[in-house]
């Protein structure tokens, strides 16, 4: 099958309420082995501006850039452009861009954007973040803890104590094992 032939299989597997996993898994090889067939089966997939946004996020061709982020303006594509943003190479923009969604009202981007900023580590990261140990949802404060327990480094560990008083047991306890290993390495 071609990348836009799977595109549709998706789709329609999707609508129909289906495990699609097997589907995603064969879209995620293609885009990987064959990127610019990829490239161009996406950018002519007839059906939503999601859908293309995902698949272009999969290839993650520079070419794409401006348009994943132009889709950041879309409420109903902030979160797939979000994630498509995390495959660019740019690691930088990609860092600029999700520390100005740090705050935006929907837990599930801020969520994202804070997931890409921990898992980025830019310059300033920590201090980015510091705000969010104290964010009212508790899966934006969760992604943060798990971001930095996988590889928990000296500069993490004002944002880790922070939220090792976290009133969430699994964050706390994800912060304090991330501030063990810390202090195992020191």
């Amino acid at each position: 099958m071609t990348f836009g032939e799977l595109l549709h299989a998706l789709r329609a597997a999707a609508d129909r309420g289906a495990d699609v996993s097997a589907i995603e898994d064969d879209i995620e090889h293609l885009a990987e082995q064959e990127p610019e067939a990829s490239r161009v089966d996406a950018l002519a997939h007839p059906g939503d501006e999601q859908m293309r946004i995902w698949a272009l996020g999969l290839i993650g061709d520079p070419r794409d850039r401006d348009r994943i982020v132009a889709a950041l303006a879309d409420p109903g594509l902030r979160f797939t452009a979000l994630e498509a943003l995390g495959n660019q190479n740019d690691r930088d923009d990609t860092d600029r861009v999700a520390r100005t969604l740090l705050n935006d009202p929907d837990p599930r981007i801020r969520s994202k954007a804070a997931g890409l900023v921990a898992w980025l580590r830019r310059p300033g990261y920590v201090d980015a973040l510091l705000p969010l140990a104290a964010d009212f949802d508790r899966n934006v404060r969760s992604v943060i803890t798990l971001r930095l327990a996988i590889r928990p480094d000296p500069a993490t560990a004002p944002l880790l104590r922070a939220m090792s008083d976290d009133p969430d047991d699994r964050i706390r306890r994800s912060a304090a094992l991330a501030l063990d290993r810390l202090a195992r390495r020191a």
